[in-house]
């Protein structure tokens, strides 16, 4: 009756039932009070002041190399937390919570670290762990392949080599492009691409309407091969339209794509100065303005599509303003 009480009984608890329940919830971390027919843990607060200490410790903690990608076990994570919050233990709902909101959830973004828990078996683990049972683990949202083996094979019989292969998924159009190799199956495969035909590169259905929404850099190298880069418009700051979204390539090297600020300052009207790119990244991505595209995963880059929505940016920075979260 105390736990499925208000759920499935239609009956009020007796009043010295609702007392105990009540005082028996508090004492184990959950609100005396149901919400939306359930009892919910209470969520940890974590100081402010700890805010520093946490990322400090986070970012020396060991990165497990998996199949998924490079991660962070979560008991590792949760050994650093639970002190700096004075929390001998958490629930698995507390724990997840943890990673998703607050301070935490902040510092895991800012080290390029996904919100969300994943499972993974031994065997995801590159090398195994050696104690043969899953883990909860949580991975970096960038994940990328350097993959030197990697070809397109759009041309018959003349395939080229794609050190770099980002897609637009969502509109079946590519981001960014190299193609290596001799020059007669280089030029094939890149009559192949622009022909106005349906192509599908590893699974990808890719269209490109000639070379409309493309520029096209041609080099040759010493060896006496070609190398072409093709690079959405929109990712380029030179050709960019400010009134369109734009996409940002991520190596994966840095917490913030470097051209976030510049793109970002030619789309908008309003002032924006460059100590704020953290803050409006945060943001950003908390009001879905700026998404991840395939997931994180690319050949030599991954990429960030990124909203111009001048309205949003603006009470964005009216807000911070007001916060002191920024300053001019």
């Amino acid at each position: 009756m105390g736990a499925y009480g208000r759920a499935f009984y239609a009956e009020e608890l007796a009043p010295e039932l609702e007392t105990a329940v009540a005082q028996v919830l508090q004492a184990i971390g959950y609100h005396a009070e149901p919400i939306d027919g359930e009892y919910q843990p209470v969520p940890v607060e974590i100081p402010l002041e700890a805010g520093e200490a946490i990322k400090e410790r986070l970012a020396a903690l060991e990165i497990v190399p998996t199949k998924l990608g490079p991660a962070l076990l979560l008991h590792d994570v949760l050994a650093v937390v639970k002190p700096l919050a004075n929390v001998p233990k958490l629930s698995e709902w507390q724990a997840e919570q943890l990673v998703q909101t607050g301070i935490v959830s902040q510092v895991l973004r800012q080290m390029g670290f996904k919100t969300t828990l994943t499972w993974l078996q031994p065997y995801h683990f590159q090398p195994l762990l050696g104690d043969d049972r899953e883990h909860q683990v949580i991975l970096k949202e960038v994940r990328i392949q350097n993959d030197a083996a990697r070809q397109l094979k759009l041309a018959q019989g003349l395939p080229v080599y794609a050190p770099a292969l980002v897609f637009d998924g969502d509109n079946d159009n590519i981001v960014y492009l190299e193609m290596v190799g001799n020059k007669q199956a280089v030029r094939a495969n890149w009559a192949a691409l622009v022909s106005k035909k349906v192509r599908w590169i590893g699974g990808q259905r890719v269209y490109l309407d000639g070379m409309k929404e493309h520029v096209l850099i041609r080099a040759s190298l010493p060896c006496g091969w070609a190398d072409h880069i093709l690079i959405h418009k929109q990712a380029s700051l030179q050709r960019m339209n400010p009134e369109e979204p734009f996409f940002l390539l991520d190596d994966g090297r840095h917490p913030i794509p470097p051209l976030f600020y510049p793109m970002l300052n030619k789309c908008l009207a309003v002032t924006v100065l460059e100590d704020w790119a953290g803050y409006l990244w945060e943001n950003g991505r908390e009001r879905n303005l700026i998404t991840l595209l395939n997931d994180g995963a690319g050949q030599g880059y991954a990429a960030w599509q990124v909203l111009p929505a001048p309205d949003e940016w603006q009470q964005i920075i009216q807000f911070g303003l007001k916060a002191a979260s920024i300053a001019f």
